[in-house]
């Protein structure tokens, strides 16, 4: 009896949970009427069928907000466009005459390990007795450290700056270590790529809150470590000079190979007629994961600048100053305007200034993004690079809709957006944006907000 009772009730349990949908209101009205919503605060919301582009509901729809990371997701399309579904982000040797080549390929997922079997492969490759100097081949993006319109509260502590140059996401691990009587720190750094502390950091028994603050006169590799620490810790902080800490790990794995190079690197575009004989890349595919699915800043904006170029490339677009890569911003932003020109959409619904929606002077209006989701999924499948939810960004969320929900997200202080595709309860499938900005309370309240209405897009 006693089992027939827990068996019953671990059935209620489970049916309240899969129906959640179903006791949340599906009046949009009465959802969004609950929610403390000042004057200062905006909400817009734009629900379209998939199949027909017909309304199904709207509220301040053609209104121009920032939609922070949900860009990422139109700016990703762009570049799948330009670049093609088997684009590799490539690093490759080339030999032309007595000389070898390092052409780079601004892969946002390359590792140290790549590189040491890029290079264990060259030694397989070439006679080094027989070449005379190694250039590399930087022009492929460009080393503008970061977008027009970011504010340092942007990029520190954890945006390296933009560069031809990655290796290990130009990030590097150093470590805090207390002394046995708790009286001082010991600041371990086992990379080559050194840092210069000014330690303010006061140890307690309580918990460990380190901020970090960054001398920015001349960009040098000066960080203050201020608040209060009680066990042993370790940091990630991004490098100022990616090309001197890919140029240590290229010098690393010339050392483990034992490459007979005693020169120094120069810097030279790979001659036309070179033959490649040594590569590692990247799929597109798996850059798009830390893009769309964790909604990482830096490796949208490479992959924006690396889509420019060959953007640039296809258009005769000219570097304006000789010599300098046509992979920028900017040309990103013409690639992006054209793209969705030609596809028909009404440009006055959106403004971008970057790839990666950072920019607060980025904005759209959720009647464009819907309208933008159902050119891209006729006509780029993009669900297929797409999180859905309970992963990624939408990790613990709408565990319900999983499989049916393909979503991108976005968040700032109190601002969040939400837009993809939907199947409804009713097996349609609708596009939908929502963008809450200017609000007040916690994030956490704005996202369950959030969540409440794709409740009433799903009940629709």
């Amino acid at each position: 009896m006693l089992k027939k009772l827990a068996l019953l009730v671990l059935t209620m349990f489970a049916c309240t949970c899969v129906s959640r949908a179903a006791v949340i209101n599906p009046d949009f009205s009465k959802v969004i009427s609950r929610q403390d919503l000042s004057r200062t605060s905006s909400i817009a919301i734009a629900v379209k069928d998939l199949n027909t582009s017909k309304v199904l509901y709207k509220k301040n729809e053609n209104k121009m907000l920032n939609t922070a990371s949900t860009l990422k997701l139109f700016t990703f399309a762009s570049a799948l466009d330009t670049l093609g579904n088997d684009y590799k982000f490539e690093t490759a040797f080339f030999v032309y005459g007595n000389n070898l080549y390092l052409k780079l390929g601004a892969d946002p997922l390359l590792e140290k390990n790549d590189l040491f079997e890029l290079v264990s492969n060259l030694k397989k490759s070439v006679n080094f007795k027989t070449i005379k100097y190694i250039y590399i081949d930087d022009k492929i993006i460009s080393s503008t450290p970061y977008p027009d319109g970011w504010c340092v509260d942007d990029f520190w502590p954890n945006f390296p700056p933009i560069s031809p140059y990655i290796i290990d996401r130009n990030m590097v691990k150093i470590r805090l270590v207390l002394s046995i009587a708790r009286d001082s720190i010991n600041i371990v750094q086992q990379d080559r790529y050194r840092f210069s502390f000014i330690n303010r950091l006061q140890i307690t028994d309580d918990s460990t809150k380190i901020d970090i603050v960054k001398d920015y006169s001349g960009m040098k590799e000066v960080m203050g470590l201020t608040g209060t620490i009680n066990e042993d810790t370790d940091l990630e902080l991004p490098v100022n000079n990616p090309r001197y800490f890919f140029i240590t790990r290229l010098e690393d794995a010339f050392g483990k190979y034992s490459i007979p190079y005693g020169d120094k690197f120069y810097f030279k575009e790979v001659p036309a007629g070179a033959k490649k004989i040594a590569s590692v890349s990247h799929s597109i595919e798996e850059v798009s994961v830390p893009i769309l699915k964790y909604s990482d800043n830096f490796t949208s904006e490479v992959l924006f600048r690396v889509a420019a170029h060959k953007y640039a490339l296809k258009n005769n677009i000219k570097p304006q100053t000789n010599g300098m890569s046509t992979g920028t911003t900017k040309n990103g932003v013409l690639m992006f305007m054209n793209y969705y020109s030609k596809a028909g959409l009404d440009m006055e619904g959106i403004k971008i200034v970057d790839g990666s929606g950072v920019s607060r002077y980025n904005a759209a209006s959720p009647g464009w993004i819907c309208d933008a989701l159902v050119y891209l999924n006729k006509n780029l499948d993009i669900r297929k690079y797409m999180q859905t939810a309970d992963e990624g960004t939408l990790k613990k969320r709408l565990r319900y809709l999983k499989d049916n929900l393909y979503a991108k997200t976005g968040t700032h202080n109190g601002l969040s957006a939400l837009c993809g595709v939907l199947k409804t309860r009713k097996g349609k499938d609708v596009v939908f944006s929502i963008v809450i900005q200017s609000y007040s309370l916690a994030q956490g309240v704005l996202k369950s907000f959030e969540d409440d209405l794709v409740d009433c897009i799903f009940s629709l």
